[in-house]
């Protein structure tokens, strides 16, 4: 079976190819603002009495390249998949008006990316240097293995995203090709969630996953600090700025890198991860004086593409009602109604087993949903 893959690497361009991507960058952020502007005033004014497609963004896409010749000098299939995503959006709303209507985009709010179609008789990928129309060669940087599953004839490159994060230039390559699966290995896992600093992810097993940025939150406070002090774009601030991205990334890649090992790892050890279902997202604490909210509905988010990727006829991550797993004994069934939030290990008044508080509510978070109660 054939699935769409997203690789991530990391792009060396020379200064000529770093101002075409600025202007790349600008020239879709116009694109996308000038066609939702004319797109704003057909819905408010022609409501019903025009056909939203390809067909009519490109028309405005034409129109404004025959008025403005600086985007002539821009890739021309980065605008039109800026088009074609707005177009998209339009339509998403119009289908469901939970979803956002599309929003003017900023210089200052908006992420700096452009993304280019593929042609068929140009590889985009060979050896170690990336082929981007107009833009020419650019070397790139990833682990071996995603180094030898580009240059594979066994996979299909869809299209490749250009994206600038902190001062550094990455391309986020489609690919298709086969599925991977892992073995089903019959055992299943359940978590607790806490909102401490010591340990924010607490399994049945005992396990307990820690996780640790003081050093680069309290750097970025104190350069974000001496940044205040500087004159804007004098050479003392370009320093400091330089030293606050690399701070910036270092938080960014540490914290991805983690999610990405333990949901992976996750996965191959277990066929099912059950989680007690909370209505909001825990401020998970994981930095000492500079706290960070922990993204814990996107590790949720990768534990789910990656059981439907890896084990796709498991049920994957799985919610149970959360209601007093902490109280109640995983031995006996006794439910200790006065027990504090601060108090971590109890003895129970029934049976007089110590408990652990997180991995017992771990225990009676997995056995509801083995007894199939609670399921939400």
């Amino acid at each position: 079976m054939l699935v769409n893959k997203s690789l991530k690497v990391r792009i060396y361009p020379n200064k000529w190819q770093e101002e075409m991507f600025k202007k790349n960058f600008g020239s879709c952020r116009f694109i996308h603002n000038q066609i939702l502007d004319r797109l704003n005033y057909l819905h408010q004014n022609y409501k019903g009495q025009y056909k939203l497609n390809y067909k009519l963004t490109n028309t405005f896409l034409k129109q404004l390249k025959e008025e403005n010749n600086f985007l002539n000098e821009i890739e021309s299939t980065s605008l039109q998949q800026t088009t074609r995503d707005l177009v998209k959006s339009f339509i998403n709303f119009f289908k469901n008006p939970k979803n956002r209507k599309p929003k003017f985009h900023t210089k200052k709010n908006t992420k700096d990316s452009f993304r280019q179609s593929i042609r068929k008789d140009k590889p985009p990928v060979m050896g170690k240097y990336l082929h981007l129309r107009k833009y020419g060669k650019i070397r790139y940087r990833t682990s071996k293995k995603y180094t030898n599953t580009l240059n594979s004839t066994n996979i299909k490159i869809n299209n490749v995203t250009i994206s600038q994060e902190n001062g550094k230039y990455y391309a986020s390559i489609n690919i298709e090709c086969e599925q991977e699966e892992m073995k089903y290995t019959g055992k299943n896992i359940a978590f607790d969630i806490n909102s401490n600093k010591n340990s924010w992810l607490v399994s049945n097993y005992g396990q307990k996953e820690k996780f640790n940025i003081d050093h680069e939150n309290q750097m970025i406070k104190y350069l974000n600090q001496q940044l205040s002090l500087k004159k804007p774009n004098s050479r003392a601030y370009k320093k400091i700025q330089k030293r606050l991205w690399k701070y910036y990334n270092k938080r960014t890649n540490k914290l991805n890198d983690y999610t990405q090992k333990l949901s992976t790892k996750i996965v191959k050890k277990y066929d099912n991860a059950v989680f007690e279902k909370n209505p909001q997202n825990i401020k998970i604490l994981i930095g000492g004086e500079q706290n960070m909210v922990f993204p814990l509905m996107k590790f949720i988010d990768m534990l789910k593409y990656k059981f439907k990727w890896y084990k796709k006829e498991s049920e994957g991550v799985v919610y149970v009602n959360p209601k007093n797993t902490s109280k109640t004994c995983h031995k006996c069934g006794h439910i200790h109604q006065e027990l504090k939030v601060k108090t971590r290990k109890w003895k129970c008044p029934e049976c007089k087993t110590v408990l652990d508080r997180d991995v017992n509510a771990a225990i009676n978070i997995l056995n509801r949903w083995d007894n199939g109660a609670g399921l939400v």
